[in-house]
């Protein structure tokens, strides 16, 4: 009984020294890629690029093979940013970028102190002052439109134009929001100013605002995807992907760290890359792990690879793409499921027979990450994500000291048993 003990001892110590290891290892490559020193991984700074070399050096680490010189697969993109001043104040209170407000994506440079005309309910339900706001000169005030108590459902069209394209010709348009602020990066520059400001930072006294902002614009941006692979018995390929680009800076003050988002699903596929690099046998197909950027564009990474290939997209027999990852408390959520119904109920019965997850939710097709063009292109493919408690998105505080990493090995285990029955 007592040897039986120490051996058992023995294994579970074996265990669960793996178990650190690995929920370690993502812990290290979170920390490092949601780090100041990586901007937000945006392209201001050229952040993309940081990141970028991070992830190569992992390939290296572990010995992983290229498709043609190196891992890098180049392309251009077109992106608005804001590695600079960033600043709003409100009659005399300073806000603070990211927490108290947003510059939205789309905005240009700005300057200066300017009257704030406020478009309230109280305006906004009158036609008559409404229109006399409409006749006027506004070229020398910002406009601040508040549409809480608004019962003029007419306006819903009018509200469109004012906050996204200047209709009235304002120096800049700010929006006082009772959500959540989140920021999604823009490849286009409009000709004015946009705000989003929380709705209890917002002061009814003041009737001044000073802005100064300024933002530069990238034009023919050079960025890159990063491909490697292991070779297997066969050239037919399971491919696991990741897009590894976040949405950087909102000025040189708030950064997005992007841990979940997308953190998370790198530090799952570098996990399964180190799993297969150290594994004595051939894995009977060849492995590629592919990590793209341009994701939160508009998937233009994931895109631009599928129209330019480095190896045919006919001999991929499986993709499983992973975004946001670090959550699974509540189970995973599997996009194209219900498409390749005989691939979702394998993983389902693996889930069964040993446990890993309480929930595998089924769902249709949709254009929402990096597998869809693949899947547009006829790549039998899966996003999954995982699903639980956490809530942090494209804001400040994806951070990942609180990302909570639960059900992580379970899914690994649980990725690792599919891509071994397929």
């Amino acid at each position: 009984m007592v040897i039986k003990f120490f051996i058992s001892t023995i294994f579970i110590f074996i265990f669960s020294s793996a178990y650190n290891q690995d929920i370690k290892y993502a812990k290290q490559i979170l920390d490092t890629l949601c780090s100041e020193n990586y901007h937000g991984r945006g392209y201001a700074f050229e952040a993309d690029k940081k990141a970028a070399n991070f992830i190569v050096k992992e390939f290296e680490k572990y010995d992983l093979r290229k498709f043609k010189r190196n891992y890098k697969q180049k392309f251009n993109i077109s992106v608005n940013t804001f590695p600079l001043e960033n600043s709003l104040m409100i009659g005399d209170s300073l806000m603070v970028p990211g927490r108290d407000f947003l510059t939205s994506s789309f905005s240009s440079s700005i300057s200066g102190k300017y009257e704030l005309l406020k478009l309230t309910p109280e305006v906004l339900n009158d036609k008559y002052k409404f229109k006399q706001i409409v006749n006027s000169d506004l070229s020398d005030k910002v406009i601040l439109i508040d549409t809480l108590g608004l019962n003029n459902p007419e306006f819903k069209i009018d509200y469109k134009l004012i906050v996204n394209d200047n209709v009235l010709k304002a120096k800049a348009v700010i929006i006082i929001s009772d959500k959540n602020l989140m920021y999604v990066p823009s490849q286009i520059q409009k000709d004015f100013t946009q705000i989003i400001l929380r709705r209890e930072k917002y002061n009814k006294k003041f009737n001044t605002v000073s802005l100064n902002i300024r933002n530069k614009y990238l034009e023919k941006y050079n960025t890159q995807n990063l491909v490697s692979y292991i070779k297997g018995q066969s050239d037919t390929f399971i491919v696991f992907s990741a897009h590894y680009d976040h949405i950087g800076h909102n000025g040189k003050e708030a950064f997005f760290p992007g841990a979940n988002d997308n953190g998370s699903g790198v530090a799952m596929v570098l996990n399964i890359a180190k799993y297969f690099s150290e594994l004595k046998q051939k894995p009977k197909y060849s492995i590629a792990f592919m990590f793209f950027s341009g994701e939160e564009l508009g998937l233009l990474g994931s895109k631009y690879y599928t129209e330019n290939p480095l190896f045919p997209l006919k001999k991929i027999k499986f993709l499983i793409n992973l975004d946001m990852v670090g959550s699974g408390d509540k189970g995973i959520q599997i996009v194209n499921g219900s498409v390749f119904k005989n691939e979702f109920d394998k993983i389902v019965g693996i889930n069964n027979n040993k446990n890993y997850l309480p929930k595998i939710k089924i769902r249709g097709a949709a254009a929402n990450s990096d597998h869809y063009f693949f899947y547009a292109n006829g790549v039998k493919s899966f996003f999954i994500y995982t699903l639980g408690q956490y809530k942090e998105y494209h804001n400040i505080y994806d951070k990942p000291d609180i990302l909570p990493l639960n059900k992580f090995e379970e899914l690994f285990k649980l990725l690792i048993d599919f891509c071994e029955q397929i």
